[in-house]
Formats: C-alpha cells, sequence, structure tokens
C-alpha cells in the first residue's frame, strides 16, 4: 500500500464552484492539479489508481462534480471525508481502459493546506521545495486587496518590500537584497511574470491589479538558473484564472472607500468568460479605480492632492488544437498620480510645500502567446511576449530662493521582447526535471528636460539595449529513501549596446558582451515523516549599462558595470500528518554581492547609475501556521536581517562601513481568518492583520544615510457570502498610524533629509460582489 497525496491551500469552506484547468495524463498528476485548484485535500492509498490514464477537465464545476467528471468510467471513486478532505478508492471495474503501469508513488505523508510550487517548473510541492517559496490563494484577496496589487502582497509577506514611491513607480525587494531607492537604468532585482511570460526587465513594478487572479507565488533569494538575469531578490509569479472551455460565467464588483483627512475613492470591476466553441474560449477582465488624495501642498494652497487613477483590463482567449493548447492574451494598464505622496517634517501632518505640482503616469501593455502540450506527466511550454512601457515624472526643481519656478521632466519608454521554450517533468516530491531556452530583447531610451514648466529644455538622455539568448536545465534525483539533490545551471550571454542622446559625447565603450554561466544546488532531507531539512545555493546576475549625468552643465556619459549575487540558505520545514494542524518554517540565508549596480543622485540631485561596490546579507526568516479549529486560521511570520557594504568603492570609503538600504533590520507580520455558516448558504468571515516594519536606511552614503520605517499598520476586514453575493466591509491603516514608509518625494530635496511618505490613514471600503 502506498499513499499519495495532492492537496491544494485549504480554505475554511471550498467554493461552490471552481474553475478547473487540468490536462490529460495520469490521475495522480490530475488529482495534484484539482486540489491546488480548488483549495482541498485529496488523498488516494493505491498506486495503481494514481496510475491510471484520464481525460483532461476544464470548466467550472462544483468538486464533487469535477471529481466524478474526472473518474468517470474508471475503476475509483471518491470519497469525502471533510469539507475541505477528500479520498479516491479502488472501486470495481467497469469497462474503461485497464491502468498503465507505473513505478511506485513515493510516500507522502496526509498534509493540511499542500500546494505546489508552478514558479519552480517542475510541479514541486510547497512542503517539499528545497528553498523559502510562499503561494497566496486568489481567494484571500479581498476586493480592496485586489485593486492595491503588489501593496497587498507587501502587506501579507514580511521579506517583500516596497520603496512607496507611489503606485506604478515602485522598486520591490526581497530577503534583504536591495540597491538603492531611485529609479534609473539599473534592471530590477525581482522578476515579475504573468503566468509563464515576463511582466518587466528595467522598468519600476507595474503594480498589476490582483483581479481574477488564482494565485500569487514568491520564490526567495536569488533564480538565475531558472529565471535568468534580473532575479537577484527572487520571482513574484501572478497566476490569473484560465478560461473555462465549457462554462459562461462572470462576476462584477464595485466599493466605495472614505479615507481619514482626505478624498473618498472608488473601485469598479468586470470579468465574463465565454466559450465560443467546444475549442475555443474567451475570458476578460476590465477594472478602473480611484484613490483619493490625502497630501496637501500649502506652496499652491491645494488640498488631497496625490490623487491616483488605475484603469485597465485582461484578455485572453484559449482554443484547444487537440493534444495542443494556445492561448493568446492581452494586458493594458494606465496609472497615474496628480502629484507626489509625500509630506515634509516641521509642516502640520500630511503636509509639503512645492511651487509646482509633481504628477506621474505609468502606460503599460503586454500581447503575449503560449503554446503548450502534456504528455501524462511531461509538459511543453513555449511562451512569447512583447511589453510596452512608458513611464513619464515630474519633479520640483526650484531654487529655495528663486523667483521662477523650475521643473525636472524625465520619461523611460521601455519595449521588451521575451520568448521561454520548456520541456518539463513534474514530480510532486521534487525529482522533476526542466530544460529549455530563453531569448530578451530589452530597449530603453531615457530622456530628460530641465527648465520652466511651459518649455524646460532637453538636458541629456541615453539609451540602453540588451539581448540576452540562455540555454538552462534543472532535475531532481533521490539519493536515498526521503534524500532529494536537485542540480542545474543555465549559460547565459547578453549583447549590451548603449548610446547618448540628444548631444554627441564620448561613451567610452558602447557595445560589448557578458557571458555567465549560473549554478544551482539544493538538497533535502526527510528524516521523519513530517520533518524535511533542506540546503540550496544558487546565484544570479544582472548585465551593465550606460549612465550619464552633470558635470559643470555638460553631459559625462559612464559605463556601469553588471553585478553578480551568490546565496547560501538553509532551513527546516514541520510537516504536519493527520490531525496536526501547526505549520512551521525557519530559514538562514547568507549572500555575496559583487559590483553592486546602483541608481543615485549627484549633489544636485540628479539621477545617475554608478557601481558601490560589493557587500554581504545575512538573513534569518521564520513563519508558524496554526489551525486550532476548523472555522479558524492563525499565521504570523518574522525576519531579521543584517547587510553591509563590506568592499565599498572610493566614493564610499570611510571609516563607517554603509549597510544596504531599504530593508529593515527587523519585522513581523501576523493574520487570523475565522469563517461561521450561516442559514441559507450564507457565511460570515472575519479577518485582522498587523505588520510591523523596523529602521532601515535610505541609501548609500552621508547624503542618503536618512532613517525611515519603523512603523505599524493594522487592517481588519468582515465580509458575508452566499457563493454568488459577496458585501464587504475592509479597513486599512485601522488606527491611522502616521510613521514614515520611506524618506523620499523628490530627488532634488532629499539630502536636507526633511521628506516623509506617510501610510495612507485610516480608509473605509464597504464593497458589494456578485459572480454569475
Amino acid at each position: 500500500m502506498v499513499l499519495m497525496l495532492a492537496a491544494g491551500s485549504a480554505p475554511a469552506a471550498v467554493p461552490a464552484r471552481v474553475a478547473f484547468d487540468v490536462p490529460a495524463g495520469r490521475l495522480g498528476d490530475a488529482l495534484i492539479r484539482v486540489a491546488q485548484q480548488a483549495g482541498v485535500t485529496i488523498g488516494s492509498i493505491d498506486p495503481a489508481v494514481a496510475a491510471l490514464p484520464v481525460h483532461g477537465l476544464h470548466g467550472r464545476y462544483a468538486i464533487d462534480a469535477a471529481l466524478r467528471r474526472l473518474l468517470a468510467g474508471q475503476p475509483a471513486r471518491a470519497e469525502r471525508i471533510d469539507a475541505t478532505t477528500w479520498r479516491v478508492l479502488a472501486a470495481p471495474a467497469s469497462p474503461s481502459p485497464r491502468p498503465i503501469p507505473r513505478p511506485p508513488v513515493v510516500a507522502v505523508p496526509p498534509s493540511v493546506g499542500e500546494i505546489v510550487v508552478t514558479a519552480a517548473k517542475t510541479g514541486t510541492l510547497l512542503s517539499r521545495y528545497a528553498g523559502t517559496a510562499s503561494v497566496v490563494d486568489g481567494t484571500t484577496f479581498s476586493l480592496a486587496d485586489q485593486a492595491h496589487g503588489t501593496d497587498a502582497l507587501v502587506e501579507r509577506l514580511a521579506t517583500l518590500s516596497s520603496t512607496h514611491l507611489g503606485s506604478g513607480r515602485n522598486k520591490l525587494f526581497i530577503r534583504g537584497i536591495a540597491d538603492s531607492s531611485f529609479n534609473g537604468p539599473s534592471q530590477a532585482l525581482v522578476g515579475q511574470y504573468l503566468g509563464d511570460v515576463r511582466l518587466n526587465y528595467n522598468a519600476p513594478d507595474p503594480d498589476i491589479s490582483l483581479y481574477d487572479v488564482r494565485s500569487v507565488e514568491v520564490i526567495e533569494g536569488p533564480q538565475g538558473t531558472l529565471y535568468g538575469a534580473g532575479a537577484l531578490g527572487g520571482v513574484i509569479r501572478i497566476v490569473p484564472e484560465p478560461v473555462a472551455m465549457d462554462q459562461v460565467e462572470g462576476a462584477a464588483s464595485f466599493g466605495r472607500s472614505l479615507t481619514a483627512h482626505g478624498d473618498p475613492g472608488f473601485d469598479v470591476m468586470g470579468m465574463v468568460n465565454l466559450p465560443i466553441t467546444g475549442a475555443i474560449g474567451a475570458r476578460f477582465v476590465a477594472f478602473h479605480a480611484i484613490e483619493g488624495g490625502y497630501i496637501d501642498n500649502i506652496g499652491l494652497a491645494a488640498s488631497n492632492v496625490n490623487r491616483t487613477r488605475k484603469t485597465g483590463g485582461r484578455a485572453t482567449v484559449r482554443a484547444n488544437a487537440g493534444d495542443w493548447r494556445i492561448e493568446v492574451g492581452g494586458l493594458v494598464q494606465n496609472i497615474s498620480s496628480d502629484d507626489g505622496q509625500y509630506a515634509e517634517a516641521g509642516l502640520p501632518p500630511l503636509t509639503r510645500s512645492n511651487r509646482v505640482a509633481q504628477p506621474f503616469d505609468n502606460d503599460y501593455a503586454l500581447g503575449s502567446l503560449t503554446v503548450a502540450r502534456d504528455w501524462g506527466g511531461t509538459s511543453l511550454v513555449s511562451a512569447s511576449a512583447v511589453v510596452r512601457q512608458d513611464v513619464d515624472a515630474r519633479y520640483d526643481f526650484t531654487a529655495p530662493a528663486a523667483a521662477d519656478p523650475r521643473i525636472f521632466d524625465q520619461e523611460n519608454k521601455i519595449s521588451l521582447i521575451s520568448n521561454e521554450t520548456r520541456l518539463s517533468h513534474r514530480d510532486s516530491q521534487g525529482r522533476g526535471w526542466v530544460v529549455g531556452a530563453g531569448f530578451i530583447q530589452d530597449q530603453e531610451k531615457l530622456t530628460r528636460a530641465l527648465g520652466p514648466p511651459a518649455a524646460p529644455n532637453r538636458i541629456l538622455g541615453v539609451s540602453n539595449s540588451v539581448t540576452e539568448g540562455a540555454v538552462f536545465g534543472e532535475g531532481g534525483l533521490e539519493l536515498a529513501p526521503g534524500l532529494v539533490a536537485s542540480v542545474g545551471a543555465r549559460f547565459e550571454y547578453a549583447h549590451l549596446v548603449g548610446k547618448a542622446l540628444d548631444r554627441d559625447a564620448d561613451v567610452g565603450e558602447p557595445r560589448r558582451d557578458e557571458k555567465s554561466i549560473l549554478p544551482s544546488l539544493s538538497l533535502s532531507w526527510r528524516p521523519l515523516p513530517d520533518l524535511m531539512v533542506f540546503g540550496r545555493y544558487q546565484e544570479g546576475f544582472r548585465p551593465g549599462g550606460l549612465s550619464i549625468t552633470l558635470v559643470q552643465s555638460a553631459p559625462l556619459i559612464q559605463r556601469f558595470h553588471g553585478d553578480d549575487l551568490a546565496s547560501a540558505e538553509a532551513g527546516v520545514k514541520w510537516l504536519p500528518t493527520g490531525a496536526r494542524r501547526i505549520e512551521a518554517t525557519i530559514t538562514i540565508s547568507h549572500a555575496r554581492w559583487q559590483n553592486i549596480q546602483a541608481d543615485l543622485v549627484d549633489a544636485a540631485g540628479l539621477p545617475f547609475t554608478q557601481n558601490i561596490g560589493s557587500g554581504r546579507i545575512w538573513g534569518a526568516e521564520a513563519t508558524l501556521g496554526w489551525r486550532p479549529f476548523d472555522a479558524l486560521q492563525l499565521s504570523t511570520a518574522a525576519f531579521a536581517n543584517d547587510s553591509q557594504l563590506t568592499d565599498p568603492a572610493a566614493e564610499f570609503a570611510g571609516p563607517r562601513r554603509y549597510e544596504l538600504p531599504n530593508i529593515a533590520h527587523f519585522g513581523a507580520s501576523g493574520r487570523a481568518a475565522f469563517t461561521h455558516d450561516l442559514r441559507d448558504g450564507w457565511k460570515f468571515e472575519a479577518e485582522g492583520s498587523a505588520r510591523y516594519v523596523g529602521h532601515s536606511r535610505l541609501g548609500v552614503g552621508p547624503a542618503l544615510d536618512l532613517l525611515q520605517g519603523n512603523y505599524f499598520i493594522a487592517n481588519a476586514g468582515l465580509h458575508l457570502d452566499n457563493g454568488r453575493w459577496r458585501v464587504s466591509l475592509d479597513a486599512t491603516n485601522l488606527f491611522d498610524s502616521r510613521g514614515n514608509l520611506f524618506a523620499l518625494g523628490n530627488p532634488f530635496d532629499v539630502a536636507a533629509g526633511q521628506q516623509r511618505v506617510p501610510p495612507r490613514p485610516r480608509t473605509l471600503r464597504l464593497g458589494l460582489d456578485v459572480r454569475f
């Protein structure tokens, strides 16, 4: 007898209907996907049952109906244990295909809340993944969370942090790997993906709204082997809800919010899923949200100036051509803010003084094509995408005693083309494998202007183009019972071209090539059924580019070099079995970062990029989850971080060793969720969360050695749901905290140390959601 388990993130109650997208193959693999997508636990005690060949499952069903449909004609039946647990048993054979002989499945203990880390590309269960990963179930996002996008993730995950400059202009950091507070030509530290396609390269976080999302996966630490350049800190992967091929469905929501000391806001969303033919279906999402401003600008005699708008939508068309799946997708999103969201010390709370408004705009568009096929547990996926992103920002450049205002405009136009084609074999225990190839072509044109608001003069500009090609592979092997090793490597080639815009300048070396080999190694051991010990080594890198700044009013164009990071981590995971309801992880990590790229500002506040030296990062984190009874779920997480610029460049050398910016030395978060069934199918839900972020520094060097952080934020929500209608009341910043999220709003005044980004004041949102 062999025990095989497939499980998903188990909610207190299963949704009435779930959208399933399960390919044909072995029943064991299909059950893992069904459980993951429904958020339930499904067990089988017969390896022959797990080896049965089954057809795919596509559409929206109740879990009982989904299992009946999947098992139709098979010598197996599903038996319900409780609200979130099923088991599949052998049944008297009926006329059906005979089971295909398969090797025995390694024993896996029953678990509460097992899910698959699809970002690992080999179908490894979260509890068997030899590294640190988090998977946030999309159903746990309130409608307010869905509108807030990345901020909702930052609130949930202690080791994920943001610069808090504003929606569409933030930089993201994971596990203490942070280079600077400023946006520039340096590649992002966190790789961001929608499904299998890349969202960004060297642009700020696009802050994709989380409407109609199945889950969000976050993998910590450099991910160079599987994801290539630009994943030094880790990877965030948004998994959208799939197209339901045989069911019409839709959803709509509306919310109205009130912000203390500020203007009201609202959000609206609509979704529709349409089967077009038996083999073609489409899914569409559209949304619009306005967040009311809460910062007053006394210099312009204006109140609540930082109103922000976010408008966009997604569309996916899926076609099944025999065993092939083809998806064509599109995403558009526009984020615009009327003014910056920072305040100044020495003035009344939530107040600053500027001579001109400082608007911001981020226009984002993506088109994608994904072609896939499954052969049992083996899959072929080819995902291509084209991205266009225009990021515009204006800053007040007026000198304190100047008679006339002056502005600094910056416009960044980015084009990205990417493809990844891979062949993988799924294995829930970490013994899967993947081989593939990738291609990226990124073109950035950064232009700037300085002068009077009506007619600023173009002063300098630079273009950076990067073409990357890569081949990669990773595979796992069971060395002994319970002992699994995984080895991988990636060979990456990058061709870089840079040139000055607007003026002739000597760029030194406008073209160059960079080559990197990025290895990975992991080892996991289960000395006890409930316990896994793991270790992991991984590397990542970023190619360099060109930077520009002004020297005596003339542009100086310089080359900055690529950087690389090597990280080792070790940890312990406690895996609950049977009736046990506690999960826990502890991880310790160390990273060595060579030749760190950082986007900085000079003495005049003008941006430039420089290699600031090399550093090291020590980190520790722990998570604990407890479900004392079915209706209540509790979780908490904490981290500690210690970083240092150990080998600084000459400009940053001195008696003091600077720490790396933006990452607090300590942080912690907690969440509680309670559910209770009412009459007539209604369910009551209550949740609360809190997050503390300790002190950090704005930047490296004496001019940017400014304290920030040390704040506490609490949120709460009440919901009524009957499977179709949902009424919600959510409160963010429940105690109206006034801390300093970020010590930057305008780079030209930052050295004075007066800038503060306060959290959004207490905000109440009343929402209505309907599903049909």
